[in-house]
């Protein structure tokens, strides 16, 4: 019997194979000229190791080293020695290029076009042998616009089986797509797409399923539908769409149609506009009832903006609901190239002009970025108290998803598009002022991340002035929003939207680890303290990366955008100063996993600069309780469940500052922290558990989005004795050079891992040659 494998990339791209059910899943692949990584071809190394999304199996014989009995429970597989049983959907660790496979690219012909209400179009379109075109629902396909050398993402709305493809587009002007479906397309136009791609589909069990779309984000929920329906499901569905107006409601005797056809399928809908005819008025979470949820024992599909998903996440939260499965995906946009005409937020699942999709699940799939902070397709409030009003000027645009001026309304099909209506102008960059305000400290200080010498302030992540003088610390911004430069059109979408592995822009790529060892944190519980930005964020990126579930604890609520981001993680908010917050890290995160396997002390920075003399003694100890106290009572909180287990690993984030001019109080308490280090190694190493530490030296990095509290220096005396600390940085470096977060989260993530087995009690300096 012949069975179908999806192979589901990390750059999104998935392919198709046909499998018998006496071959392994690795030799049909390399029968189909894909060249999954693999070496011994008989279960002895590993490399070829992969999650099994959905479907049964034989996982065949392999040695432990191979793969443990855990991960073996945990759906983890070995494709070299698995035969299947059903129909199979495998994650690869590797982006496709290295099986040296690609998407197809299929030429298809529009056979429709039509405008389902103002704002949105559907269009269909048929290609040749299309067998030959597999895809699960939920999936997209990247479509080259006619006439231009851009590309842009749309998500299937019809089923994996239906004839005639079906994509639902948001109208946006100034977009490449909306522009040629307004203006140029025609039935029998020609169109070229590559795909299918993400990882966003219908898994495939009888749990019950929550189904949540905002604007064209019903376009795969539609595509799920029409495949449980296929398949003649019984298992409960319930779905909640919702749009900002009424010009946004489409499909939904569609819905009406898919509802009288499949058994146990519900759905509601709402509008955000205060106008609206909706029987509902307001947002998809005022919608969401117990019954939908099942104690937690549902399946949850969402597809919409990012403010749409962090509001669930948040309400789910409050509920003290977590669903067995949480699938989303995040959708963006970009900014057009003509500033006088408007762009509105738009969905990337049947948007245009998306810069890229991104999404994400907590259950089995990857994620890299993190999208604007915007206004959503009905889901969230308008846009935050602290926007700048101001007066318009006719025409307009969105800056990380924010009118910087107001829209009008969009001209029908095929016509040109109207001035808008600038009565109500409204002036916002990503909800916030476009000048940060002051206050925030910029200090330089070995082993905290710092701001470029010359830096400049960000507005949509670039650059808009650079400091008069080189090294005068700068006020961080409020918080840095993208990637986008100020009217600018993201280039074609042809990058994968898929969940494991996008950028958004080159701010959010830059967010990525430069360095990747994949599955070298697979099946472990990873908990990263001050893992908000800076070197704790990085090093939670990269365990991310390399398959670890990790608990990013910080103070800041900006936490939760990075787990957001981030698959089988969850972002706990808490002062780690305090002995009742060390807790509370801890007790969250077992039970969330039920055990640490590594904790990474990463808390602490200098917040003052100056010599030892001017220090207050509330200053000093401010200085110690920040970068020593708060790694010491982290410790006491995790070790007693690492010791009942007789496992586990601590990396204490240090400093070559240990030896360093004008922060005294804060040498000293990394002092402290390399004696902590030695001495827990030693008391603890009977119980199995290794205590480590790096010694980071100055380190580049974007500005800080949240100060330490100190005060930026002011007086001339101040920057001064500022800049003394920063020569004597770069001085004491035998490379002549500040590090980077990737140097420094490559030696954490070293320390951390089953590589550096052996080492315990050690320092290790990471500072271009300065020991401290």
């Amino acid at each position: 019997m012949n069975h179908r494998i999806a192979l589901s990339f990390e750059d999104g791209v998935t392919r198709f194979i046909t499998c018998t059910a006496d071959q392994t899943v690795a030799d049909a692949s390399y029968r189909a000229r894909i060249n999954i990584p693999l070496d011994c071809r008989d279960g002895a190394c590993g490399t070829c190791k992969a999650f099994c999304e959905s479907g049964d199996y034989d996982g065949g014989t392999y040695i432990d080293d191979a793969l443990t009995s855990e991960e073996a429970a945990n759906g983890y597989v070995l494709p070299c020695s698995m035969k299947p049983k059903s129909d199979l959907v495998l994650q690869i660790r590797s982006p496709s290029a290295v099986a040296k496979t690609q998407p197809t690219r299929y030429t298809a012909t529009i056979t429709a076009l039509d405008r389902l209400s103002p704002t949105t179009v559907a269009m269909t379109a048929e290609i040749v042998d299309r067998d030959t075109l597999a895809f699960l629902p939920g999936q997209y396909v990247n479509i080259a616009v006619p006439g231009t050398e851009q590309s842009r993402s749309y998500s299937f709305s019809n089923g994996p089986t239906d004839k005639s493809l079906t994509f639902l587009i948001k109208l946006t002007p100034g977009g490449v797509m909306s522009e040629y479906l307004t203006e140029r397309a025609a039935v029998s136009d020609e169109l070229t797409f590559l795909g299918p791609n993400g990882s966003f589909f219908l898994r495939e069990t009888e749990r019950a399923v929550l189904l949540l779309a905002g604007g064209t984000g019903l376009a795969p929920v539609l595509s799920i539908l029409r495949a449980m329906r296929a398949s003649g499901t019984s298992r409960p569905a319930h779905l909640i769409y919702g749009v900002s107006t009424d010009d946004d409601l489409v499909e939904l005797d569609t819905l009406a149609e898919l509802a009288s056809g499949l058994d146990g399928f519900t759905w509601d809908y709402c509008v955000s506009a205060p106008g609206s005819t909706a029987p509902n008025k307001g947002y998809v979470t005022n919608l969401i009832h117990d019954e939908h949820l099942y104690g937690g024992d549902v399946a949850v599909y969402l597809c919409g903006p990012p403010a749409m998903v962090e509001s669930v996440r948040k309400d789910f939260s409050i509920r003290g609901i977590e669903p067995t499965g949480f699938y989303y995906e995040k959708f963006a946009l970009s900014g057009t190239a003509t500033p006088a005409r408007p762009v509105d937020a738009t969905p990337d699942s049947g948007a245009d002009d998306t810069a890229v999709a991104e999404p994400e699940a907590t259950v089995s799939s990857r994620a890299d970025t993190e999208t604007l902070p915007q206004q959503p397709d009905s889901i969230m409030p308008a846009p935050e108290a602290g926007s700048v009003s101001a007066t318009g000027a006719l025409g307009g645009r969105t800056i990380a998803g924010q009118e910087v001026f107001h829209s009008g309304p969009l001209a029908p099909l095929g016509a040109a598009n109207q001035a808008p209506d600038d009565s109500a102008a409204l002036r916002s960059i990503a909800g916030r002022a476009v000048w940060p305000g002051s206050g925030g400290s910029r200090e330089l200080d070995p082993g905290d991340p710092i701001q470029p010498v010359g830096s400049a302030r960000d507005i949509a992540g670039q650059q808009l002035f650079l400091t008069d003088e080189v090294r005068t610390p700068l006020v961080a911004p409020a918080e840095n929003t993208g990637g986008y430069e100020i009217g600018e059109e993201h280039p074609s979408s042809e990058r994968s939207k898929a969940t494991m592995r996008r950028a958004m822009t080159d701010a959010a790529g830059e967010q990525r680890p430069a360095f990747i060892s994949p599955g070298r944190f697979d099946g472990k519980v990873v908990v990263v303290t001050g893992a908000a930005q800076g070197i704790g964020e990085r090093t939670a990126r990269r365990i991310s990366a390399e398959g670890g579930a990790v608990v990013l604890v910080d103070r800041s609520e900006l936490v939760t955008r990075v787990a957001g981001e981030l698959p089988r993680s969850i972002a706990v908010t808490t002062d780690l100063e305090t002995w009742q917050g060390a807790q509370h890290m801890v007790t969250q995160a077992l039970s969330r996993h039920g055990r640490i396997d590594i904790l990474i002390n990463n808390v602490g920075g200098a917040i003052w600069f100056k010599p030892f003399t001017e220090f207050t003694a509330a200053q000093i100890q401010a200085e110690i309780t920040r970068s020593l106290m708060t790694t010491l009572l982290a410790c006491r909180a995790a070790l007693p469940a690492m010791a009942e287990r007789g496992a586990g690993v601590i990396v204490n984030v240090s400093s070559a500052a240990t030896r360093g001019i004008h922060r005294i109080p804060y040498s000293a308490a990394k002092g402290g922290i390399n004696a902590l280090t030695a001495s827990l190694a030693l008391e603890y190493a009977d119980a199995g558990i290794r205590v480590v530490a790096t010694a980071p030296g100055g380190t580049h990095a974007p500005p800080r989005r949240i100060s330490r509290g100190g005060s930026a220096p002011t007086t001339g005396q101040e920057q001064t004795w500022f800049q003394a600390h920063i020569d004597q940085t770069v001085d004491s470096s035998l490379m002549k050079r500040y590090g980077t977060l990737d140097e420094q989260a490559a030696a954490i993530t070293f320390l951390a891992s089953d590589e550096a087995s052996y080492i315990t009690g050690t320092v290790l300096p990471v500072a271009g040659g300065d020991l401290g």
